[in-house]
């Protein structure tokens, strides 16, 4: 997949601006953040393929909604199926983060605001419709959470912090006899970079390995803009990573101020993708499975073709063939054809 990348066109094949977006006010109602030396606003902070491709979710933090649409790969277009926010029962509280259970059965998100700040899972149809209202919630003293994820075989799930501690949970999810979901926690760990913070990480396809990237928190005035990517081994056994990692890449400018990471979902998970904010640039390595090694020579998206600004989230859909970005700058997502 790496290697055909030089040949793909950088310029998205679809724009989607988030509708009744804060920045149409003169005013936005939240506050701005420095990231390195620019300010920007929490909007469009997340975006999620579901139900092979055909499907594709947003979350926005500064409206406190979810929006699902139908994509159109002929046409490129966007239509939208359901649209949830906390008036509808959700329980959104500038949500940073969030993921869909390969099961199809679950959704969960990471909330970051302040004395609201908690994990929410809510059910989920097979057709991919969300029902509000959440069934299970995940609360620890002190945590302002970041991201959360499910493991391939939905039998685990782990969030990340980006408070002092930089804490990376994760929980097993078995369902009771009666359909209720009940969660344990089998692993708690911090972050070997502080103070640089886990802001995500991603499984492979095979759930063997998971891949984290660390950097620093936007509003922060840490000098270290640079990040971290590492990678750990899983036990889908006991639902445990390894304590040290079996890679690492750090000190490199293309990762200034990663929020987010996924594989490519080909049998060697051989490719990573991974977001620089700072950089307005989506940064794809090349990585070998077999060695754990990740390749730095790297190729990135850049503007003004890729139309970059801020980006924040990514998400590769099952096929590998559309890549899409959430946007906070202009509060959009952009898609790309790989």
């Amino acid at each position: 997949m790496f290697a055909k990348l030089p040949h793909v066109s950088q310029v998205p094949i679809a724009v989607h601006y988030t509708p009744d977006s804060i920045l149409q006010f003169s005013e936005p109602p939240m506050p701005h953040l420095t990231v390195v030396d620019r300010q920007r606003y929490g909007t469009c902070t997340d975006v999620k393929w579901l139900h092979q491709s055909h499907t594709l979710a947003t979350l926005n933090m500064a409206t406190e909604t979810i929006h699902t649409y139908v994509f159109d790969s002929h046409s490129h277009t966007l239509s939208p199926i359901q649209t949830l926010g906390n008036e509808q029962g959700m329980e959104l509280h500038w949500p940073e983060k969030f993921a869909f259970a390969n099961n199809g059965k679950y959704m969960a998100v990471a909330n970051s605001k302040i004395g609201k700040c908690a994990i929410q899972l809510y059910r989920m149809e097979p057709t991919g419709w969300i029902h509000p209202g959440p069934v299970q919630t995940i609360e620890h003293e002190g945590s302002v959470f970041h991201d959360v994820q499910f493991s391939p075989d939905s039998r685990f799930m782990v969030s990340t912090t980006m408070d002092a501690g930089g804490h990376i949970r994760f929980y097993s999810l078995e369902e009771g006899p009666g359909g209720e979901l009940n969660i344990t926690l089998t692993q708690t760990t911090q972050s070997l970079y502080l103070p640089l913070k886990p802001k995500a990480i991603a499984f492979s396809g095979d759930g063997a390995l998971i891949a984290i990237c660390f950097g620093p928190n936007a509003g922060t005035l840490n000098p270290q803009s640079f990040g971290v990517m590492a990678i750990h081994t899983f036990d889908g056994v006991t639902g445990t990573m390894s304590e040290q990692p079996v890679h690492e890449l750090y000190g490199r400018p293309e990762l200034s101020v990663p929020d987010s990471v996924t594989f490519s979902h080909d049998a060697g998970s051989s490719m990573l993708i991974i977001p620089s904010q700072s950089n307005d640039t989506i940064v794809f390595y090349a990585f070998d499975k077999s060695t754990c090694q990740i390749d730095p020579n790297f190729f990135s998206f850049t503007n003004p073709n890729a139309q970059l600004s801020f980006p924040h989230g990514v998400s590769l859909s099952a096929d590998d063939r559309y890549l899409a970005v959430s946007n906070y700058g202009d509060d959009k997502i952009t898609i790309y054809a790989l």
